[in-house]
């Protein structure tokens, strides 16, 4: 009894703290994305975070390229402004980010990525900020994204 009693226990912990929101707006087909540039948020601390999120888009063909904070690359069809936190339980680690991809002046899509409780006692809060944003970034712009 005790066993049965520890591992549901174990699997609360490990299960049911990440949630990931998605809001496309009408008629955002995120297929067709190519390229993406992302505006630098310098209060995002995140070490590594840049280069997952490029190494990320890169898996769907889609080229992402940050440019400074206040920036408005004249080129680019899609920009993205993102925020993203950190927390410390023993090591750091990314607890929340939230992806704001803009078309025309206008939200096209968002995808907010959140450890509930900032991940509480589940052991997968500490896995790396690359899977993390790879979760993020498949609900933006994956095959789900287009359902």
């Amino acid at each position: 009894m005790k066993k049965i009693l520890a591992l549901g226990i174990l699997a609360l912990t490990v299960t049911g703290c990440t949630s990931i929101k998605v809001n496309n707006n009408e008629g955002f087909q995120p297929q067709h994305v190519k390229q993406i540039c992302v505006i630098t948020n310098p209060k995002v601390t995140i070490q590594g975070f840049d280069q997952s999120v490029v190494r990320s888009f890169a898996r769907y063909n889609i080229n992402a390229r940050f440019y400074p904070e206040n920036s408005k690359p004249a080129l680019c069809e899609t920009t993205m402004n993102y925020t993203a936190l950190r927390s410390w339980d023993f090591v750091t680690y990314m607890s929340y980010a939230k992806f704001t991809l803009m078309r025309d002046g206008r939200v096209a899509s968002e995808a907010e990525f959140r450890l509930k409780g900032k991940g509480g006692m589940a052991l997968n809060k500490w896995r790396s900020t690359d899977a993390k944003i790879d979760e993020l970034v498949d609900q933006l712009v994956g095959p789900s994204a287009a359902k």
